[in-house]
């Protein structure tokens, strides 16, 4: 069957035809800037499917779903998207009602990160397992979680929320407005900033020079001074790894997860992260539950956003019809 998915990132949104297997057929992609306001962005991506059905000589009619990956916070029941940091003018915004009145086709929606988490247990290397937890590990640390094979939604369509586990009451302040939350000692924009800060201060380290100026330090940056042996650099590793062996710690004791699939930086520098975090996992959870996870980066690569966007269609199907 064909699908379509929507994967509105940071930066980008990608829009898909796929089908349930997993099949990306085709895709166009727009600079999330270009979206301005709920006004001009979402005749925008109505616009993009369109194209994309045109390009694949189909009717919207043959399309059986369409799943909407998008930031949150957002409410899943009543297809809201409520306020999005990343597209501030987008406050309460009904995105699945327009899409539907617009096309005509059942929607879906949920945030990115419970989407990845979807993904993971539609196509990716633990698939169909019970109970699996599914890390960004990207600019920030989202989460989701699968238990006995259903999406973990919660009350207010907010478990999962894992980057904002508190590591550290007495830590930096998070944007969400806690202190010391894993986002802050594991989000790639947050230790990016610390650090920006700190060599701004007068520290000494090849970071700078990996990143090329200042504001374009980031986690590949960091992971390229690593790698030659800056201090600097070796210390604010060193941390990152700890905190992110206490973050799964936490979910390894609190839901007995079969597996934890780690996202964009596990998946770029495989090397450099699950050795010392299994080595240092045993600090922050019993045995059992740790020797019987499986604890490794996703298989699904870049496509993890449209593959999300297309299981959240597949899930949503599958729910309407049982």
């Amino acid at each position: 069957m064909d699908l379509i998915g929507i994967d509105v990132g940071g930066t980008k949104v990608s829009i898909c035809l796929g089908d349930e297997e997993g099949n990306i057929i085709d895709h166009k992609r727009i600079p999330t800037a270009q979206l301005k306001g709920p006004d001009t962005g979402l005749p925008q991506l109505v616009e993009q499917v369109g194209h994309l059905l045109r390009d694949h000589n189909l009717e919207v009619e043959e399309i059986r779903g369409i799943g909407l990956a998008l930031p949150g916070p957002l409410s899943v029941k009543e297809g809201v998207l409520i306020a999005p940091p990343n597209l501030p003018e987008w406050k309460n915004v009904p995105i699945v009602r327009y899409f539907r009145e617009r096309l005509g086709r059942p929607v879906f929606v949920n945030n990115d990160a419970n989407a990845g988490a979807l993904a993971e247990w539609e196509f990716g290397s633990a698939k169909h397992a019970d109970n699996l937890v599914y890390l960004t590990m990207s600019t920030g640390m989202g989460g989701g979680v699968v238990t006995q094979g259903k999406l973990l939604l919660g009350g207010t369509d907010t478990a999962g929320e894992v980057g904002h586990f508190v590591l550290d009451p007495k830590g930096p302040p998070c944007p969400c407005g806690q202190k010391g939350c894993f986002e802050v000692y594991c989000g790639g924009a947050n230790v990016a900033h610390r650090l920006q800060e700190r060599i701004k201060r007068g520290a000494k380290t090849r970071i700078l020079e990996e990143a090329g100026s200042l504001e374009k330090i980031d986690m590949k940056s960091v992971t390229a001074a690593v790698k030659k042996g800056d201090a600097l650099a070796i210390e604010v590793w060193e941390e990152y790894i700890e905190r992110l062996a206490q973050g799964i710690g936490i979910l390894l004791m609190t839901l007995n997860p079969d597996a934890i699939l780690l996202g964009t930086i596990a998946m770029h520098e495989k090397e450099l992260v699950m050795k010392p975090l299994l080595n240092a996992l045993p600090y922050f959870s019993w045995n059992i539950p740790f020797k019987h996870c499986r604890i490794e980066p996703s298989i699904l690569g870049d496509d993890i956003g449209k593959l999300g966007a297309l299981a959240l269609a597949i899930e949503g199907l599958r729910q309407l019809s049982s």
